[in-house]
């Protein structure tokens, strides 16, 4: 069936119409567009009332865009202060905040998320979390099984966590590996990660400047993740994204992994494709998982570059 004449009729916007339509169909996870739902809904409530209107036009015998209506509605109202929560977070960090040079844009980031951190550390750090940390916790989970099951975790490998920031990954990770090191720009970030992280003796968190890997010895580095940090590097200028990349290449032993979940936010993913294929091959990597979205709870774009030998 065609989900848009039962949009129409429900009046959905149609800001919410792309996020919404690719959900009933089945293309986009329930938590995924739900944040984008919330991003663009004019309130919580206003929401809760257009999802009701459209199970009201849907056809009968839907079934199966029901039920996936029906968890949208669910997670809804499992999280009924997520609209307060995103909305909050989004006028902290803002993307048109890079609308300057390098320097700027990076202390303007840094800033922002010392900002977004005290309205939800979560949410900070995943907007689809809802600032719930079960959700939260379930979701870095499953990036932790995928990075397992290609080989990139081990009792004898050493970790990078690039943008660590509250430190969910660091800490859902040191069990599987020798050590990690989380770097990110927010004071606050380093603070909220250090404190999680205390105990564990394999995890170093550092503040970074954001502008290269400095004070990582050369080869030194089995894998480096970077989840949800290279779209800030992009609104920076490709100048920063290019020296991330060689400097990941720097650190990184012969057959080192970069795994970058997300690598720009512009809606794009053709693009982020071929501008990280090129950046691969000049920079002395090859590229094993090209834009891939292998996760089930979160819709993020995977980008798996592993350091020529």
């Amino acid at each position: 069936m065609t989900l848009d004449p039962a949009l129409g009729a429900a009046g959905c916007p149609q800001a919410l119409w792309p996020a919404l339509r690719d959900c009933l169909a089945g293309e986009l996870p329930v938590a995924s567009a739900l944040t984008q739902l919330l991003i663009h809904a004019e309130s919580g409530p206003a929401l809760t009332r257009l999802l009701a209107a459209v199970d009201a036009a849907l056809p009968a015998g839907e079934i199966a865009v029901r039920r996936r209506l029906q968890a949208l509605r669910r997670m809804h109202g499992e999280h009924p202060q997520a609209w307060e929560t995103i909305q909050a977070v989004l006028r902290e960090v803002r993307h048109d905040d890079a609308a300057m040079d390098e320097a700027q844009a990076v202390e303007a980031f840094a800033q922002a998320f010392d900002r977004a951190a005290g309205v939800s550390p979560e949410a900070s750090v995943a907007l689809h979390s809802f600032g719930d940390p079960v959700r939260l916790e379930r979701v870095t989970a499953e990036v932790v099984r995928r990075m397992a099951e290609w080989g990139l975790l081990g009792p004898d490998r050493v970790v990078l966590d690039l943008g660590c920031g509250i430190g969910r990954f660091a800490v859902a990770i040191a069990g599987h590996v020798r050590q990690v090191v989380g770097l990110d720009i927010s004071a606050r970030m380093v603070e909220e990660a250090r404190r999680r992280c205390a105990g564990l003796a394999n995890i170093e968190i550092r503040r970074t400047s954001g502008r290269d890997l400095a004070g990582i010895a050369d080869g030194t580095i089995d894998t480096i993740l970077a989840v949800d940090s290279f779209p800030y590097l992009v609104l920076a200028g490709p100048a920063l994204v290019r020296r991330h990349v060689e400097e990941a290449a720097r650190v990184l032993r012969p057959g080192g992994h970069l795994l970058i979940l997300n690598h720009s936010y512009r809606g794009d993913a053709e693009a982020d494709r071929r501008e990280l294929a090129e950046l691969a091959a000049a920079t002395g990597f090859r590229l094993r998982l090209a834009g891939t979205r292998p996760f089930a709870l979160w819709d993020g774009l995977a980008f798996h570059l592993v350091r020529n030998r």
